[in-house]
């Protein structure tokens, strides 16, 4: 008999009974001989099967009791099983040869995967519980027992979204990568094999086909060996040799079904051989043009959201863990999962090589809150203009200087207008076009064109094309009257773009100069501005001391010139968190008490706001020893977060972290502990890999970890801390400290 028919027999019992004959034929791919020892074994396992579930299972294995038939499949039969130990009902799921499969290649492979399971140890990855022989020698594994759902199936009945499909398909990720670690290949990833369970946990299920990295000595395994061909690399389905990124291509396949609805058109087809000349005849299509609304159970005004999110960075993700060619996938998961990563974080992923308004786009969507208005895409070309200049004129310029900047701008519009150029042009062609022609409209208007090119720029830096934005601020400060208005503009404008692109130093000085310019001039609006600025970026460059006498000022400035409680309640915040940096703890108190209440009278458009000062005030009250009125500000933090953003917002990860250390101090240890499983579900969407927020949440949950004598737990995210820090720029002595603090307790608790 064909060795091939048995492989293929497997297979075909993972599916409905009446697929199962047709699957072979295909499958066979007009071998005759093959497909008569298929079929064969087909029959001889269906006349078996009635007869073992009467007559051949025994009630008990071991010290497990047999409850139910779970199904069949491959080369065994599952049954949920159950025992008691240590006074506790335990379930599992026991896995054995089918009897009419029963052969020393058989054997072996479930020898073999009992192997697998055995050293793999993961919280993703379903553990072995128990494993022996029945009385005929047969062997009999028990797994951990998981009540879920295939992860495809989970994602439809809950309407999971987009997003969190990611998140969840990372637990996936870092359950192969675990495997890859412990030199296993999985071999047969697949919906069916990765199961969920209500509380969003992914296990990974059934490495009965996997294969040792390390077999031979080698770091590849070679095929073709059993496999499901709609989710097998073109490497799988050639017999080709295997690596890592042979499970990565598979995982990609997962992925793109989770959100796209449907497998790639080339793995639509039924057989190996099918699906091989298909990915050689065609190219791969973009996921976002697959999407499949009615196997996602997408209403029609989702539609064109989740293929928006969809098309271009996750395209390209995707399309690199499809990739045919080898040498141009993603190596191994880690580097797979890594990009997922930077995509929730809004960071630039290895897969798109993106130019600088590339990475800038993505800054502008990590920092929406602290970013100036003029991150607002262009729609179109006239309201673009006309909200970067036109209205700055309409507020300081008389009418003579207004007309003017109105006639430069009728005619850049003239000449973006296809019926009067002649051709299409761009909306970036259309500025530049617009820019060559300033001098001529305003030579004899230096402050003027002073204002239309911080216009522009502000136009170029909506496009992403930072340096054409540079140019502009540079020449707008060349060209404005030394002591003007414009000339201050035109450095405040240049200072922000700098602080933009990290540039903190130069940031710095332009501001300074703005300020003096502002001062000479008696704009005490614009110094109030400022100076708000200058606090801010003193903070963010670790100088808080020095941020304290900006901070007071500008507060200052705003209740001179009374104004609206969202302004002074933002810049008392600002205050608070310099005085707090700076030691005045007691200061920063009464500070923050005040900007929340303003900040609370101006609901609801200061919620953002509102939510952050009360966190702020958490902190501060943390510091001074008054931890349970830090645990009240933490959870109205979270409360008004939640409120103004929703329940499943990625930013909750760090006041849930507060809460949950607060509840860890005054003993709340269970209530701490559910708090922090709360906000370590946000991590990975709230923080990018080498952010210090990421390590301040593990390192919350070792010492809670530790406070409940979870020792391998408090051991784990220590070392995740110290990971995070060790990418980090900001070193954070302290919490490096405490991160090794807990895991000297740990090793002190189990050396006792």
């Amino acid at each position: 008999m064909d060795p091939r028919a048995l492989q293929l027999l497997e297979k075909a019992l993972d599916r409905p009974a009446v697929q199962r004959a047709d699957f072979l034929r295909d499958a066979a791919g007009g071998d005759t001989v093959l497909l008569g020892d298929a079929l064969a074994l087909l029959q001889a396992h269906g006349a078996s099967a009635g007869l073992l579930e009467s007559r051949d299972v025994p009630q008990a294995l071991g010290t497990w009791q047999i409850r139910e038939r779970l199904g069949a499949g491959g080369m065994g039969e599952v049954y949920r099983v159950e025992r008691w130990l240590e006074g506790a009902r335990q379930q599992g799921a026991l896995k054995r040869i089918a009897p009419s499969l029963i052969g020393p290649e058989a054997m072996a492979r479930f020898d073999a995967e009992r192997n697998f399971l055995a050293r793999l140890a993961h919280p993703h990855i379903a553990r072995v519980l128990d494993a022996g022989r029945d009385a005929a020698a047969h062997p009999w594994v028990v797994m951990e027992y998981v009540d879920g759902a295939p992860i495809d199936v989970y994602c439809r009945a809950r309407q999971v979204d987009l997003a969190q499909r990611v998140s969840l398909f990372l637990q996936v990720v870092d359950a192969v990568e675990a495997a890859h670690r412990a030199l296993v290949l999985h071999r047969d990833l697949k919906p069916a094999n990765i199961l969920v369970g209500d509380d969003g946990h992914v296990r990974l299920l059934d490495f009965g086909i996997a294969r040792a990295l390390d077999h031979n000595s080698g770091l590849t395994a070679t095929g073709p060996g059993p496999l499901t061909p709609q989710y097998a690399s073109p490497e799988q389905l050639t017999g080709q040799p295997l690596t890592t990124a042979s499970d990565v291509y598979s995982l990609g396949l997962v992925l793109h079904q989770l959100l796209t609805g449907q497998l790639p058109q080339a793995h639509q087809q039924l057989n190996a051989i099918g699906i091989d000349a298909e990915l050689r005849r065609t190219t791969q299509s973009r996921p976002s043009a697959r999407l499949d609304p009615d196997a996602l159970a997408l209403a029609p005004r989702q539609v064109a959201q989740w293929r928006a999110r969809l098309n271009g960075d996750l395209d390209r993700v995707l399309l690199k863990a499809l990739a045919v060619d080898v040498d141009r996938r993603y190596p191994t998961a880690a580097t797979f999962g890594a990009d997922l990563q930077h995509w929730l974080a809004s960071r630039p992923v290895s897969a798109r090589q993106g130019d600088r308004g590339y990475r800038l786009r993505l800054f502008l969507r990590r920092h929406r809150l602290a970013v100036a208005a003029g991150s607002a895409a262009l729609l179109a070309l006239t309201i673009g203009l006309a909200l970067a200049a036109h209205q700055a004129l309409l507020a300081r310029a008389e009418a003579e200087r207004t007309q003017r900047s109105n006639a430069f701008l009728l005619a850049m519009i003239a000449d973006a207008n296809p019926i009067v150029s002649g051709r299409e042009l761009s909306l970036k062609d259309a500025i530049d076009q617009a820019a060559e022609r300033i001098p001529e409209h305003f030579a004899d208007q230096p402050e003027e064109e002073a204002r239309i090119r911080i216009g522009m720029a502000h136009a170029y830096t909506n496009l992403m094309q930072l340096d054409a934005a540079q140019t502009q601020l540079l020449r707008a400060v060349d060209v404005a009257p030394a002591h003007s208005q414009a000339r201050a503009d035109a450095l405040r404008a240049r200072a922000m773009l700098s602080w933009t692109r990290g540039r903190t130093e130069v940031a710095g000085v332009d501001l300074l100069a703005a300020l003096a310019q502002f001062q000479t001039l008696g704009l005490e609006r614009e110094v109030g501005i400022v100076e708000n600025d200058l606090a801010q970026l003193m903070l963010d460059i670790g100088r808080p001391n020095e941020a304290v006498p900006y901070a007071e000022r500008t507060v200052a400035s705003a209740r001179r010139l009374q104004l609206p409680a969202t302004s002074l309640g933002a810049r008392l915040d600002t205050l608070g968190g310099a005085l707090h940096l700076s030691g005045q703890l007691d200061a920063a108190d009464r500070t923050y008490r005040e900007a929340i209440a303003q900040l609370q009278s101006a609901l609801p458009r200061s919620a953002i706001n509102h939510a952050t000062a009360l966190n702020n005030h958490g902190l501060v009250l943390r510091d001074l020893g008054r931890s349970a009125e830090a645990l009240a500000r933490f959870e109205e933090a979270i409360a008004a977060r939640q409120a103004a953003l929703g329940a499943d917002d990625p930013s909750l990860a760090g006041p849930l972290a507060n809460a949950a250390s607060m509840q860890a101090q005054i003993g709340r240890i269970d209530e701490a502990k559910a708090t922090i499983d709360q906000a370590l579900k946000f991590v990975e969407l709230a923080y990018a890999p080498d952010y210090v927020g990421r390590a301040r949440v593990h390192l919350v949950a070792a010492e809670v970890a530790l406070a409940r004598d979870d020792l391998a737990a408090a051991k784990a995210q220590s070392e995740a801390a110290l990971a995070v820090y060790a990418r980090s720029d900001a070193g954070e002595d302290s919490g490096i400290a405490r991160a090794r603090a807990v895991l000297n307790q740990v090793s002190e608790r189990t050396a006792d």
